[in-house]
């Protein structure tokens, strides 16, 4: 399947950054958390691009109202109503605590009228009463692999390097060094799969190591300053992967409680999923769930939290194919509470579309699906499809359209404000 966000090996630059400190006083957490707002009052984001240019022409961004109700004939890209950004990026976050969205720059997408040409890095967004002001000047980075937030931080994680570029909400940056050294296995360190935020100046870094496969979380503060490692072998390692972007397998459910997953162990009862309870700091040693009994025998590459206990997984379409260059876009929603998986019906054939960044909401999963690109990687060879934005039910797994837009759109992400 073709993919928008995609990642190559991205070039070593040199960064140019303003430092400042996270705080140990940042006590609010940026995960799980139900919400009781109705659709209706909910705003959301859509960024796109240019299907003629892709990662060279730049996004635009538009703030929408009403999460409830279905639109079509929708344009984003190039309307006078949206924010202009000359760099591209290849994945987004939203902050719900300090209501920044925050754009991660491909260097191949990076403009000699943004960024600098060839320069990767990480642009900020203030998001308040239906408008978005940029938040200081774009931060520059080396090779990033993951990205997220916590506390009221965005962070880009950088690959095979143990470093974290933290933003914070003025968008100035912060290279911090993990101390990973101390936690190599066989001489080798592990690296930052994904960092989830715990709340309470706490995170759980789920790290991988590339000579083992099993599950492996550092705990913790908001400075990246590591409290103790926790390791468990019921299921392989956590993080997914194309060329050398590294998508996250972990993240919390409403209620608090962390869920680390293995989607490409090359053992089979490795595939699926263990749990960090909410205020604890070990692996509930009484809970895993074998996603690859209840998928019939299929991997995955990547998880997104949907609401309450439900996820996303984004599986490989060939049950013997789940390597870095193998093509995935089999969904299916997940109940960890229930441990049951729903596949997903109604979207189109994931070998011929390219699948942007989505987000979930009360029970819905919002995926933008278009035609791919020549920039873009991943297995199909192109398609005419209308650009479209689903919404899967998690309680069916039945996607139906919630918005379409015009041919000049190449859509990137929906980005939900949650509060």
């Amino acid at each position: 399947m073709k993919k928008f966000f995609f990642s190559a090996a991205l070039m070593a630059l040199a960064s140019c950054m303003t430092f400042t400190s996270c705080s140990d006083d940042d006590n609010t957490g940026n995960g799980g958390g139900a919400s009781n707002i109705d659709p209706k009052e909910v705003s959301f984001i859509v960024t796109s691009g240019d299907p003629t240019t892709d990662l060279t022409g730049g996004v635009y961004m538009k703030v929408y109202n009403d999460l409830s109700t279905a639109k079509n004939g929708e344009n984003v890209y190039g309307t006078a109503d949206a924010v202009k950004c000359y760099d591209s990026f290849t994945q987004v976050t939203y902050n719900k605590t300090s209501g920044i969205f925050t754009g991660y720059i491909y260097a191949r997408g990076a403009s000699a009228e943004g960024i600098g040409r060839l320069k990767a890095g990480l642009r900020s967004y203030q998001v308040e009463n239906g408008k978005m002001t940029e938040m200081g000047s774009p931060v520059l980075v080396s090779a990033f692999g993951n990205t997220g937030t916590f506390g009221t931080y965005s962070y880009a994680a950088q690959i095979s390097q143990p470093y974290a570029m933290v933003v914070d909400k003025t968008g100035a940056g912060n290279n911090i060094a993990v101390d990973l050294t101390r936690y190599a296995i066989d001489g080798v360190n592990p690296n930052i799969s994904n960092i989830v935020d715990m709340g309470n100046n706490q995170v759980a870094m789920v790290v991988n190591y590339s000579n083992r496969d099993s599950a492996a979380v550092a705990i913790c503060d908001y400075n990246l300053n590591i409290k103790k490692m926790i390791y468990d072998d019921r299921i392989g390692t956590s993080v997914g992967a194309m060329r050398s972007v590294r998508y996250t397998q972990s993240g919390t459910d409403d209620n608090g409680n962390i869920y680390v997953f293995s989607g490409s162990s090359a053992t089979d009862s490795k595939v699926g999923a263990l749990r960090i309870k909410k205020g604890e700091t070990e692996f509930d040693k009484n809970y895993q769930f074998n996603i690859f009994a209840a998928s019939d025998g299929y991997r995955f590459r990547k998880a997104f939290h949907i609401s309450g206990s439900k996820f996303l997984l984004e599986f490989y379409l060939d049950k013997n194919k789940y390597g870095n260059m193998d093509a995935s876009g089999k969904m299916a929603v997940v109940d960890m509470d229930a441990k049951t998986l729903t596949w997903v019906t109604g979207l189109p054939d994931a070998s011929t579309v390219s699948f942007g960044w989505g987000d979930g909401y009360a029970d819905a999963y919002y995926l933008p699906v278009a035609a791919p690109t020549s920039m873009s990687g991943g297995s199909g060879s192109g398609s005419s499809v209308t650009p479209t934005i689903y919404k899967i039910d998690a309680k069916t797994g039945v996607a139906s359209p919630f918005m379409t837009f015009g041919n000049g759109d190449l859509l990137k992400a929906i980005t939900i404000l949650k509060q």
